[in-house]
Order: C-alpha cells, then sequence, then structure tokens
C-alpha cells in the first residue's frame, strides 16, 4: 500500500497528512469572520473549524487534509488553509512544529502520519467551505468536549509554542484513546 500518499512505519502503513493552526492576536472590536468572541478575545487566537463533510463529520478540528502525490507537507499545508478558509499562506511563513501518528488497528484505512505546522494569519479574515466551517478561539477557551479524544494529549503544547512528537492507538471504538506516547 506505501506510495507517495502511504508512509510504512513499524510495519503499518500510515496515510500521510497535514495539520496547520493558525493563529492570531485577539482583537475585541472584530465583527463576524467566525470570531467566537466572549472568553476569546482580546487574547490569543487559534482558528479551528467544525467538520461538515468527510473524516471527522460534527467534530472540531484544525485545517489540514491528505498529502497529494509528490507535494511536500509544507505545500500540502498551505494548499489545505487556502481550500479550508480561503487565508493564503505564505510558504516561507509556515513552521514545521512536529509530527503525531494516529493508529486506527479497527480500521486501518483511517491510519494517519501528520506533519503539524503553525503559521500567523494577521489580519486575514476566514471563510467557510463545504468541508469546514472556521472559527477562531481563545487559546483558554478551546472546545475540548467537540474535538477527537487525543486533542488534549498534545494540543496544549503545540498552543504553547512547543514541538509535538506523539504516538496514538485509538481503541476499537476508533473514538477512545487506548494508548499514547507523547514525547
Amino acid at each position: 500500500m506505501p506510495s507517495g500518499e502511504w508512509v510504512r512505519i513499524d510495519g503499518v502503513d500510515y496515510r500521510r497528512v497535514v495539520l496547520c493552526f493558525l493563529f492570531r492576536d485577539g482583537d475585541g472590536d472584530r465583527v463576524g469572520d467566525g470570531d467566537q468572541g466572549g472568553d476569546g478575545r482580546g487574547g490569543r487566537q487559534v482558528l479551528l473549524g467544525l467538520k461538515r463533510t468527510g473524516f471527522g463529520t460534527g467534530r472540531v478540528v484544525a485545517l489540514g487534509g491528505k498529502i497529494d502525490g509528490r507535494e511536500t507537507a509544507r505545500e500540502a499545508a498551505v494548499r489545505e488553509v487556502a481550500e479550508e478558509s480561503g487565508i493564503d499562506l505564505v510558504p516561507a511563513d509556515v513552521h514545521a512544529a512536529g509530527e503525531i501518528t494516529w493508529h486506527f488497528p479497527a480500521e486501518p484505512a483511517w491510519n494517519m502520519a501528520a506533519s503539524l505546522f503553525t503559521a500567523e494569519a494577521g489580519d486575514a479574515a476566514a471563510e467557510a467551505c463545504e468541508e469546514i466551517e472556521p472559527r477562531w478561539y481563545g487559546v483558554d477557551a478551546i472546545p475540548w468536549q467537540d474535538m477527537w479524544q487525543d486533542a488534549p494529549h498534545w494540543i496544549p503544547a503545540l498552543l504553547a509554542g512547543r514541538p509535538v512528537r506523539a504516538r496514538f492507538v485509538m481503541a476499537t471504538d476508533n473514538e477512545s484513546v487506548a494508548g499514547v506516547v507523547v514525547d
């Protein structure tokens, strides 16, 4: 199964994907733009999105997706952010932030090896698309209950600016975390 879009790690095949977290400084004067307002205003904010279709429908997720063909992970991050939020990033301003694998023993086609990235969004406005509805959240107001169950294990480190290296094994329900190693 391994090809340009797949990688084999320790005998397990993983689809290569990217996740990109965009940040901005909160501004209490902003209107709309998917701003959650309230406790997220005035402080540091991160762009996440409500997944409308596909893998993870109904969950709040980071922007991202599959690495297509021969594109680099950074190129995929720039493309995915543009597709899912309408925000155009400069590749040189997209910074590597770590790597994660998710192993789904009950559903191996869902296995993913993600390259993580961060970028500053500045004053760019996020726009919804068919797949995702982007929204700004205060870094201290993340909707953990609406995210995958692995998120609290690694996203706080990323939000704090620390590189993330993690390996997850998901339980047979494909939602619970059966095992985790965070370096």
